[in-house]
């Protein structure tokens, strides 16, 4: 029997026999089943499960009282307020069984307010923790972002609801429960000079692929250790909590899309981390790659206001559209204004020969007046001092991915020598 449990998070007084099935399953496989009870009424049940930690305990870590919640369920909202401290309390439990070494693995299991309970406890947890979750909601329409957000959660859609065991519900579990000890069970092979190896987090979007690319190659040849972040909207700011965790030692921020389309409401925003929480725990060299778009569903759904500005259908289902002037410099403000809350080195890189695909010298996205408003207001709304770089390549030119690299490994070695001195950050390239 495995030392550490797989944490199963469960409303028993409703999911009781599918609880004691799923702890079966567990034990059967060797490892300890810790489960953490988030009903409102305490489990009654004979077929249930005898909880590790009860609703009660949950509810305290929060400043909550279960008795006195589950005498108000009456009300409107205390059922909100009930799911909540639910939701935090098991949050805190996780993280405090993790620090102790006892989660070999996260198991949840429920509907609508058992997935929210879940998944906001999972996401507590360090990347690479296993989580898994049976859900009646993931499916359909219902938006996942708002369950896994940056973490590593797998969802497994129940398909039948949660309601007492059946052959097709114990198939379900079954499956769900091999998922979660598989994953318990492997063993990732690291490399002894991995530790060594410098952790860089580059921002990658469709119209900076062949930077990215070419990017990654030549700092791997340089022994970097390069992990991509896709700008969806979730990417980089998964970057961010990333770099602020100490998973990642420097940012290249070559895409930074996201931050377009949270000001002009794109369907791949970011937050108001992206471009921030990073800069307070490791140096950033940032480009503004993919800046000058804003990217819709397809082309009946962008907005009216943006119809009279140059577009280009990328597929069925997303559309693109070339921001104006007036667009860039309300983000270069934005931009200068987050990165100078950085207290970690940052520099900027541009490529005025473009930053995406259509926004090159012939194509129907290039407006030089745009992009020069955008450097002119960025390089003056910057701290003084910020090593600014203007390219005279296209940012998926060859060349420009040799300057980038080039001008990185300066960045970073003198930000790694500033550090290491207590020097105070000035000229880092």
């Amino acid at each position: 029997m495995n030392t550490a449990a797989i944490v199963v998070i469960v409303t028993l007084d409703t999911k009781g026999p599918e609880a004691a099935f799923v702890v079966r399953q567990i034990e059967s496989a060797g490892y300890q089943a810790l489960v953490l009870d988030t009903g409102i009424i305490p489990n009654t049940d004979p077929a249930a499960p005898v909880p590790s930690i009860t609703s009660d305990t949950i509810a305290t870590e929060v400043g909550e009282s279960r008795e006195y919640l589950a005498s108000r369920m009456s009300e409107p909202e205390t059922r909100d307020r009930w799911i909540r401290a639910m939701a935090a309390g098991s949050a805190k439990v996780l993280k405090t069984l993790h620090a102790e070494g006892r989660v070999a693995g996260v198991f949840g299991l429920g509907g609508a307010q058992g997935t929210q309970v879940c998944s906001t406890a999972m996401r507590a947890l360090p990347i690479g923790v296993p989580k898994m979750l049976v859900s009646t909601v993931a499916s359909g329409r219902t938006p996942f972002g708002i369950y896994t957000g940056t973490r590593d959660l797998t969802i497994m859609h129940s398909v039948v609801d949660v309601l007492g065991l059946n052959s097709l519900t114990k198939l379900i579990l079954t499956n769900a429960v091999g998922g979660i000890v598989g994953m318990a069970s492997a063993q990732v092979s690291m490399p002894p000079e991995s530790a060594a190896r410098a952790r860089v987090g580059i921002s990658i979007y469709g119209n900076t692929t062949p930077a990215a690319m070419a990017i990654k190659a030549r700092l791997e040849q340089r022994g970097y250790e390069v992990f991509g972040f896709h700008c969806n909207g979730t990417g980089g700011v998964a970057m961010e909590e990333l770099a602020s965790e100490g998973m990642l030692d420097v940012i290249l921020d070559l895409s930074t899309h996201e931050l377009t389309d949270q000001l002009l409401g794109g369907i791949h925003a970011g937050n108001e981390t992206r471009l921030v929480l990073g800069g307070r725990s490791v140096p950033r060299l940032v480009v503004p790659g993919a800046l000058d778009l804003i990217t819709f569903g397809p082309m009946d759904s962008v907005p009216e206001r943006f119809r009279a500005q140059p577009n280009v259908r990328h597929n069925p289902n997303v559309s693109l559209v070339r921001a104006t002037r007036e667009q860039l410099v309300a983000l270069a403000e934005i931009m200068a204004a987050r990165l100078n809350l950085a207290t970690q080195p940052i520099a900027v890189v541009v490529p005025t020969g473009g930053w995406s695909f259509y926004n090159r010298d012939g194509l129907h996205f290039r407006n030089k007046v745009a992009d020069q408003a955008f450097i002119r207001t960025l390089r003056s709304h910057l701290r003084p001092g910020t090593p600014f770089h203007e390219i005279a390549d296209h940012v998926n030119d060859p060349s420009f991915a040799d300057h980038v690299v080039t001008l990185f490994e300066q960045f970073w070695h003198n930000a790694t020598a500033a550090k290491s001195t207590g020097a105070a950050s000035a000229d880092f390239t």
